[in-house]
């Protein structure tokens, strides 16, 4: 499912947000005034200038965004777009799970004079990680 994820998102493209927001744009480039809008969804037009305003400060739901999309003629398409592959998070989060424990557990072995080695040290890190990676333990995004 990861590796799907991926994929899909990988290739996602997304234009950035018109400094009006998509509604004003979309409403505009349609040639439809607000009161022409606010008709269609039923609503007052100071009740349409919120909602534009809302969208240009990201605070609209996606409800409301929905209904407004719908009144437009257009689909409201919703994703996250992670900034770096999920795979790649999830190694990384790994390690850095595996690298804490083992480097607690080396030092109390440290005080018993029994502490791993640098490559053994490393070996162990890069072992639990990959078996963090495979198994996913509940705890791997606690902090």
């Amino acid at each position: 499912m990861t590796r799907q994820l991926d994929d899909t998102l990988a290739t996602a493209v997304l234009p950035p947000r018109p400094r009006v927001g998509w509604i004003a744009s979309i409403r505009q480039a349609l040639g439809m005034n607000k009161t022409q809008l606010s008709k269609r969804l039923g609503i007052a037009v100071p009740s349409l200038k919120e909602l534009e305003s809302n969208e240009a400060k990201e605070t609209i739901t996606l409800a409301s965004l929905r209904k407004v999309a719908d009144a437009l003629g257009c689909d409201l398409q919703y994703v996250l777009v992670p900034r770096e592959p999920l795979e790649r998070q999830i190694a990384n989060r790994a390690l850095l799970k595996a690298s804490s424990k083992i480097e607690r557990v080396n030092q109390s072995q440290a005080l018993e004079a029994s502490a791993l080695e640098a490559d053994s040290l490393s070996r162990a890190i890069t072992d639990l990680a990959k078996e963090y990676e495979v198994t996913r333990p509940f705890d791997l995004w606690n902090d």
